[in-house]
């Protein structure tokens, strides 16, 4: 018998944001110290990261969502989303599935039935917020991206990852995760 997990989901904020990003789940794309305050000529550089050369080159995407359904996963490199809607179409919602737990926590709650609402949020993504539309999932952090089963036009957004990165899936048998009231 599946475990019922009801999330409530959240609008996308920047303090919001910020505690993920302090909890080691994302990375906000915002200059560096080093580039802001640089005096050379020519400007500076800042690397956010690179990946691990195991995991390909690097791949930009475009993704149309379509489903509903909760299929959590992760992978074991970091990926960017890029929330652009540059020809400014009528999306339903774009959510977030994330859980706050990482590793050998996540997993030993996962596995033995433990995983609760509080081990996880939900967030209502947002298009073209400078401050909240482009994001780095950390490695490792699980997640999913869903949207709703409203009549309407499916959102599109874009991933950057390594072309080789895996997609790895946990089984659905375990939990039913949905979005609530």
């Amino acid at each position: 018998m599946k475990k019922e997990i009801v999330l409530k989901p959240q609008k996308a904020s920047l303090k919001l944001f910020e505690e993920l990003e302090k909890k080691r789940l994302i990375r906000l794309l915002r200059p560096t110290e080093k580039t802001i305050n640089t005096k050379t000529k020519t400007g500076a550089v800042s690397r956010f990261y690179s990946t691990s050369e195991k995991f390909g080159t690097h791949s930009l995407m475009c993704v149309g969502k379509r489903t509903a359904d909760i299929a959590l996963s992760y992978h074991d490199d970091n990926e960017d989303f890029i929330l652009l809607n540059p020809l400014g179409l009528k999306f339903k919602s774009l959510y977030l599935i994330l859980s706050f737990l990482k590793g050998a926590v996540f997993f030993k709650k996962f596995h033995s039935k433990k995983l609760e609402s509080k081990d996880l949020i939900a967030i209502e993504l947002e298009f073209n917020n400078p401050r909240l539309s482009f994001f780095t999932m950390l490695k490792r952090s699980v997640h999913c991206e869903i949207t709703d089963n409203s009549k309407g036009r499916h959102p599109v957004f874009f991933v950057s990852e390594p072309s080789r990165l895996k997609d790895n899936k946990l089984t659905k048998s375990l939990y039913n995760i949905k979005l609530g009231g």
